[in-house]
């Protein structure tokens, strides 16, 4: 079946271009390529004076290369042919003598479709709530279809290295300024394609035309300046190949003709698909699309409908759910000690909201939508008749337990979910006459950014109590993983470790900013120190202080950490190891405990350490049925706490080093530091003794 239909518009002689690949996305593979190249050719033959594209699917413009034909069909050679042809194939609809357009009706046109519209049309025509960017590097890899080149000749070289080495996906809206761009409602889009067709007829394509002059001229100093920047910031982990070839084509494009810099994209592109951390990072991207939204394997029957939802505690955290829920069309009543506060917290999300429609990267109906489905009260009577409460206030356990009391005094049928990092759904539900009702919805901050939810499930949790919570996460738009009642649970156990790791690694000598330059080094997204300051360094100590009381055999918080924290330094606003963005705070250094007992690890060890910290505690996870299986391990530890995704996570690490080395040098590191995180996991004997050493996941 053609994946692109060609009819033509006779009276008007307008050919239109119907994409429509298998799959729920189109994407880009070598039948669409060569489909492509045939509408053009028949187009040609027709003479037309101009080709509409347009998607026969929803929300799908073109997203994007077939990764699966990709990855399993070609070798680097196939693969830099593929490239190629499709770059003929742009090649010869931008040079056609007739305009080209594309219509976008709320659609996304991402990677290699963006790439469509930028170098094979003349101009794009799009309702407000339609998407373009280039995610490349989210999936290991970088835009190769004349992306950087073609983007850097509407935008400039600044925005350009931003959203390719970001990986970023932007509404329509922020393209309106680069001249390309018409947005319309979508009754008129195809008759303003239509007239535009009609008064460009003698139109010369951007990217081959003479006269072109970049949009925002740097001088060669600058543009050396910023390139250094751009690989002082994204190329320091050696781990992360594809943003060292996404800058490198950006450099390198800057000097060379149209023609040769394309080409040189698909050069550097080819080479990357043997690597194994880009298969880590595309293996990743399918087990979080693919797995991730059934991964907690559930009876939906079971499921309480939850058309209305109420959030206990309008705090930051309160608010956040309170946002993301309303977001998805779920109504939220907001409950606090009193109507003012949760007044208060209505018009804070109402403030950040109108930002980033300011920014225009939300609608303003969008925005009035959300808000509308917001109530406050500060009485607990109202929750009657509301399926689903969400505790969020911070952690207590006396005041969990009071609320507990008042939501099912008010409604006996009510499932109370905890929004708790660490405490475990049997002390929460201890007084509780229902504590089947009670079930963890363990939520990261931001709420509105982090796509995880993390459903904690007691020993006397319901199934219609954990199901409801799942299904109430999906609907949120969550990435759902079920997890065992213990102290920390899995995501604050393995984060607290690796920033528990981070003060041992100071309190052994090591520079506080060189251990977080390790830790970028090592592929994670921030230091353990950094990290202290943003996530707020009262709620890492009261944490790690909570989980050490209950299980010290695998945790112990450093006695620099307590000294930090009771000399102020907590970070979120207030003073930590960084002062005005990342700029060194050097009076923390007063409070540091050197612990001269210890021996100072060198760079490569220190970075094994913050990385084999996480991986042994979430095989202990594992052992103790706090985790179910490894892809929760694996897509949990990206999404929650920052694993390095060019290692696809904990499990897949672990199956690419090896049970015995991993286990063997996990117990190495325990015999030179002692650190209970060190212990090494039973769960590795457990896997050498069935024989198993790779290949987990």
């Amino acid at each position: 079946m053609e994946q692109i239909r060609y009819r033509i518009e006779r009276d008007k002689k307008i050919a239109i271009f119907e994409i429509d690949t298998p799959g729920p996305v189109n994407t880009i593979g070598e039948r669409l390529i060569a489909d492509l190249g045939k509408a053009t050719e028949q187009a040609r033959a027709d003479g037309v004076r101009g080709v509409i594209l347009r998607s026969l699917k929803d929300k799908s413009f073109l997203d994007g290369a077939n990764l699966m034909e990709i990855t399993k069909n070609l070798s680097v050679t196939g693969l830099k042919h593929l490239v190629l042809k499709f770059h003929e194939a742009l090649e010869t609809l931008a040079k056609s003598p007739f305009p080209v357009v594309a219509l976008l009706f709320d659609q996304t046109a991402l990677g290699g479709g963006f790439e469509t519209l930028l170098w094979g049309c003349d101009h794009i025509f799009a309702t407000p709530g339609s998407k373009m960017g280039l995610p490349e590097v989210t999936v290991g890899l970088f835009p190769a279809g004349g992306g950087p080149e073609t983007l850097r000749r509407i935008l400039g070289l600044k925005a350009t290295v931003d959203i390719v080495l970001e990986g970023k996906i932007l509404p329509v809206d922020f393209y309106n300024h680069s001249g390309i761009v018409t947005i319309a409602g979508a009754d008129e889009l195809l008759a303003e394609a239509r007239e535009w067709i009609e008064a460009h007829q003698d139109i010369v394509n951007r990217n081959y035309d003479p006269r072109w002059n970049d949009p925002e001229p740097l001088s060669k100093e600058e543009q050396v300046e910023l390139m250094k920047k751009a690989r002082a910031r994204y190329t320091i982990c050696p781990q992360k190949p594809y943003l060292k070839a996404a800058i490198d084509v950006i450099e390198e494009g800057i000097g060379l003709p149209f023609d040769e810099a394309v080409q040189n994209e698909a050069r550097r592109f080819a080479s990357l698909i043997t690597g194994p951390h880009v298969k880590n990072k595309i293996d990743l991207f399918f087990s979080i699309t693919s797995i991730g939204p059934n991964l907690a394997r559930i009876d939906r029957k079971k499921a309480v409908p939850v058309k209305e939802i109420a959030v206990i505690g309008a705090g930051l955290m309160g608010q956040g759910v309170a946002q993301v829920c309303a977001d998805n069309g779920i109504g939220v009543l907001l409950i606090d000690l009193d109507k003012a506060t949760a007044q208060a917290a209505v018009e804070k999300i109402g403030a950040g909201l109108e930002q980033l429609v300011r920014k225009g990267r939300w609608r303003q109906e969008r925005k009035e939508k959300l808000l509308s489905r917001i109530r406050i009260t500060d009485d607990y009577g109202e929750l009657r008749g509301i399926p689903l409460v969400i505790e969020a206030v911070f952690e207590d356990l006396s005041l969990k337990q009071e609320i507990l009391k008042k939501a099912q005094e008010a409604n006996p049928e009510i499932i109370f979910a905890s929004n708790t990092s660490t405490i475990p759904m049997e002390d929460v539900s201890a007084r509780s006459e229902r504590p089947e009702q009670v079930v963890g919805m363990h939520y990261f901050s931001p709420v509105p950014l982090m796509p995880l939810l993390e459903v904690v499930q007691g020993s006397k949790t319901s199934d219609s109590a954990l199901v409801t919570a799942v299904s109430s996460g999906r609907q949120q738009g969550k990435t759902c993983i079920v997890v065992g009642d213990r102290p920390g649970f899995y995501t604050s156990r393995t984060f607290g470790v690796f920033v528990m790791t981070g003060f041992y690694l100071i309190e052994m000598g090591l520079d506080p900013w060189e251990v977080d330059r390790l830790a970028i080094e090592t592929g994670f997204p921030q230091g353990p120190l950094h990290v202290y300051g943003t996530a707020g360094g009262n709620v890492i100590y009261h944490a790690g202080l909570f989980i050490q009381s209950r299980r010290p055999d695998i945790f112990s918080v450093p006695k620099t950490l307590i000294r930090v924290y009771e000399a102020g330094y907590v970070g979120a606003g207030k003073p930590c190891f960084y002062q005005d963005g990342l700029k060194p705070d050097p009076s923390v250094l007063d409070y540091i405990e050197h612990d001269s007992s210890l021996p100072a690890p060198g760079r490569e060890e220190a970075k094994e350490m913050l990385l084999l910290s996480m991986v042994n505690q979430a095989f202990m996870c594992l052992e103790e049925g706090v985790l179910k299986d490894y892809y929760s391990m694996d897509i949990g530890a990206i999404l929650g706490i920052g694993f390095p995704d060019c290692w696809h996570g904990p499990a897949r690490y672990v199956s690419q080093n090896g049970v015995r080395d991993t286990r063997k040098r996990v117990g190495e590191l325990y015999d030179r530091y002692g650190l209970p995180f060190f212990r090494p996991a039973d769960e590795f004997e457990t896997l050498l003794a069935c024989g198993v050493d790779r290949g987990l996941i």
